[in-house]
């Protein structure tokens, strides 16, 4: 016998398998044997696997083209020094956000990366707010403090990190004006402004 359940607001006949249907418009139709249903599943169930795949090969098509390298620095040296250069480039290519240039082997840097050392906090304002993934020399540019000394606490051989060019935590804490965080970052023996010597 056919019995029903109720879905959120539907209702849903079920109607064991060969068993006549006499309803949702149909009338005396067999339900299909056991061969048929068997192979339709299958068939089906086949789909289910293929056909998500190939909709994902298909719309990651345009993804497959990587941005040219000299974009990318074009980029990332726009956000050194013109925030309009750097919203003309990203209103163009968006995805260009976080992307990555390496001046010398090694010596990676992003769009916020540069602005950070620069003190272009317009800049990096400006990023963020698109999105931008931030790292702990971005953090003690913007002062964010608090969060500074609780990871130097937890992992204290951070205080003498470097970040693109060299630059370390005492330099990104200067040029964004933190001068509590710069003094206690001093008070822990970080004097260096950049450590030269890392990508020479």
């Amino acid at each position: 016998m056919p019995f029903s359940y109720k879905f959120r607001t539907k209702q849903v006949l079920v109607v064991p398998m060969f068993q006549k249907i006499k309803s949702f418009g149909t009338t005396n139709k067999d339900v299909m044997d056991r061969k048929t249903f068997i192979k339709r599943n299958l068939y089906l169930g086949g789909m289910a696997v293929v056909t998500p795949s190939l909709l994902m090969a298909q719309q990651s098509t345009p993804q497959e083209e990587l941005f040219d390298y000299d974009l990318i620095q074009e980029f990332v040296f726009a956000a050194h020094k013109s925030l309009e250069e750097t919203q003309r480039i990203l209103k163009k290519y968006p995805l260009l956000l976080n992307s990555t240039s390496q001046f010398k082997k090694g010596d990676f840097e992003t769009a916020v990366g540069g602005a950070s050392h620069m003190g272009r906090k317009d800049i990096v304002d400006y990023l963020v707010g698109r999105g931008a993934r931030l790292d702990i020399f971005n953090y003690a540019f913007l002062g964010y403090d608090d969060f500074i000394k609780k990871m130097l606490t937890d992992y204290p051989h951070l205080l003498n990190s470097y970040g693109p060019h060299g630059f370390t935590l005492l330099h990104h804490a200067q040029v964004g004006e933190r001068k509590e965080l710069a003094d206690w970052l001093q008070s822990k023996g970080l004097t260096e402004k950049i450590f030269k010597e890392v990508f020479s």
